[in-house]
């Protein structure tokens, strides 16, 4: 019956999104794809351009291919490129993320099948399971490894306990070195284990645990041979590069952490209810009107509804942190109960790699963390609610509310995706029977459709443009300076407005919604102030580029 529940509600949240566009960086994981069904052994032996800056090839991109390995067997099976086709298949994402994080809430709560309702409606993950790109199929194998590994752990596992930990295992850290993170949280579980439980071969799953050692060795072994350098060394680089650890961008990385917690897993005010309790939720009532009233009267920029939703994510946030040190964090540092150590090592783990492994803030990042506040609230409710008709309601509540939330930012993430491929094929319509070039700036699905249509990137010293071709240049959707940016070359044709008719806005600098981002505003998600948030600048050639060529930018 709860498997039945859970498939539907799935079904029924992730079919209505089935067509949805692909944007942001769906691109660059299909891209890997097409080149996987020419060259499987080299996924990445291509030229790359990115933000206007070209590589000779994609090797030393920070993920490892299996999401773009699997996308290609969907293409290669299925003969097609639609939008459903992928969205489809990555459904076994979502069912796989709720099968294991049942089986993990039934070790801490006694609601397991509304925990795992709670993780695949929350707005991150729902949001992100839309996508294409490698956030929750390593979100879900995540879970379902440790799930896993608890099983070992406690001598309870089957054989094919161990064989799908092992599995998971290493399907999680062929999607990102991260896994590193899930490798040494399973490490410090198995030395630190309750007392009282049974012993297991410890050295079977130390071997279990180092076979991602060697999946990586050979990776990195065979593309140093190949590309003749050290490709972890030029990712590192090029984050380094993009000064990750100064002070103001670590801050801006903190902040944006705690709004997201507090935004984007649970209904806000369903959070606060559940984890503050009364003299709690006093101090948080104060914290949301410190934070609101400076906004609201110094901040011009700022309307009240985004200084009333920046208050409530950031005193919800502060309530998830404040309950994983003090509740969780003192059971285990003085009363040495192990019970909840994964989980404790799942939350802060995850937090410190927001931190310090990515350029900016982001929901797609914090959302590693949604299970372990999932489990801390309704084990917080528990702990409070004694009545058990009051405490089942009240943690369906938060089940419906959350839902109803989440379906609310995913239809305008739908709407947000929408507006790029409906651009590019109207300005393909408008100008492509001109029978000139159409050359654009620009990143995320916008480019995908674009390059769909027949037209091509213009990078940042590239010379290329005829008089009389069409260059398009969105303001939003990441573009770039190029050579022909001067009156000299460019005559304005017009100025497009994007459409989206719903007032939560994902990517808006206006409105400081920065949910892929925080490089477009502070808050996961936000409401409209009433300026545009995105319009397409296109514009005519005058003539042939006749200036210096500086040498081309790359990313390594």
């Amino acid at each position: 019956m709860q498997a039945r529940v859970l498939i539907l509600l799935i079904l029924g949240t992730q079919l209505p999104f089935l067509f949805q566009a692909f944007h942001i960086d769906d691109r660059i994981y299909l891209r890997v794809a097409d080149n996987i069904l020419q060259t499987p052994l080299y996924p990445y032996d291509f030229r790359i351009s990115f933000e206007g800056m070209g590589a000779p090839d994609g090797a030393s991109h920070s993920h490892l291919p299996l999401v773009s390995y699997y996308l290609a067997l969907l293409k290669w099976v299925t003969n097609s490129e639609s939008e459903w086709v992928c969205h489809l298949g990555f459904l076994v994402f979502p069912l796989l993320a709720a099968w294991g994080f049942h089986d993990l809430a039934r070790r801490y709560v006694r609601f397991p099948l509304a925990a795992s309702c709670l993780l695949v409606t929350a707005p991150g993950f729902l949001v992100s399971s839309h996508t294409v790109m490698t956030d929750v199929p390593f979100w879900s194998l995540w879970i379902v490894a440790l799930s896993r590994f608890l099983r070992v752990r406690d001598g309870t596992a089957s054989r094919w306990d161990w064989l799908i930990w092992g599995a998971s295992l290493l399907g999680t850290c062929f999607i990102s070195v991260l896994g590193a993170g899930l490798m040494l949280l399973m490490l410090v579980c198995l030395f630190l284990r309750e007392s009282g439980a049974p012993r297991i071969s410890r050295g079977k799953a130390l071997l279990v645990l180092a076979s991602p050692l060697l999946l990586w060795g050979l990776w990195y072994l065979r593309a140093y041979l190949h590309y003749e350098r050290f490709l972890l060394l030029n990712t590192a680089l090029h984050a380094l590069g993009r000064d990750i650890y100064s002070g103001w961008i670590m801050g801006e990385k903190t902040l944006s952490l705690l709004l997201n917690l507090g935004g984007t897993v649970i209904f806000p005010l369903a959070l606060w209810y559940g984890l503050a309790g009364r003299v709690g939720a006093r101090v948080l009532a104060v914290l949301f009107l410190l934070s609101f009233v400076p906004f609201y009267l110094w901040w011009e920029d700022w309307t009240w509804s985004q200084a009333f939703l920046f208050s409530l994510f950031l005193s919800s946030g502060v309530a998830v942190f404040w309950r994983f040190l003090s509740g969780c964090g003192t059971d285990l540092l003085s009363r040495r109960d192990w019970r909840w150590l994964p989980v404790w090592l799942w939350f802060f783990g995850g937090c410190l790699a927001c931190l310090l492994m990515y350029y900016s803030g982001s929901v797609r990042y914090s959302t590693l963390v949604a299970g372990p506040v999932i489990l801390l609230w309704i084990a917080s409710l528990e702990k409070r609610v004694k009545e058990a008709y009051l405490l089942r309601n009240l943690v369906w509540l938060g089940v419906v509310l959350t839902a109803a939330y989440s379906l609310t930012i995913a239809h305008a993430d739908y709407r947000f995706a929408r507006s790029y491929q409906r651009a590019a094929q109207e300005i393909a319509q408008d100008y492509g029977h001109e029978g000139k070039t159409i050359w654009f700036t620009a990143e995320w699905g916008f480019r995908h459709y674009l390059e769909r249509e027949g037209a091509r990137i213009l990078e940042r010293t590239e010379v290329g443009p005829e008089a009389g071709d069409i260059l398009v240049k969105p303001v939003l959707a990441s573009p770039w300076v190029t050579l022909y940016d001067s009156d000299e070359y460019l005559d304005l044709l017009e100025q497009r407005p994007a459409r989206m008719n719903t007032p939560w806005r994902i990517l808006d600098p206006s409105s400081h919604a920065g949910f892929y981002s925080t490089g477009w505003g502070m808050l996961p998600v936000s409401i409209s102030g009433g300026k545009p948030w995105e319009w397409f600048n296109i514009f005519r050639v005058k003539k042939p580029y006749d200036g210096p060529v500086p040498e081309p930018a790359t990313h390594w």
